[in-house]
């Protein structure tokens, strides 16, 4: 594929995709020892996926999440 071509496929592809909430959403401070790192990640309200938090902007979950 010509170098033109993908770029095209490229731009057409990120701009015609839905936009995805990210970030923390309805978070309240955790009480202390009460699991504060851990993640439930989600898609259209429902859980599909756990993990735990690396920073304050990175969550690692298993294999598998990327999958579902």
């Amino acid at each position: 594929m010509a170098p033109i071509s993908l770029l095209l496929l490229v731009v057409l592809l990120s701009t015609s995709c839905p936009s995805v909430k990210v970030g923390i959403i309805n978070g309240t401070e955790a009480e202390p020892h009460s699991r504060p790192y851990m993640v439930s990640i989600q898609l259209q309200e429902q859980h599909v996926c756990g993990g735990f938090l690396i920073t304050d902007s990175f969550v690692m979950t298993a294999a598998h999440c990327e999958k579902q």
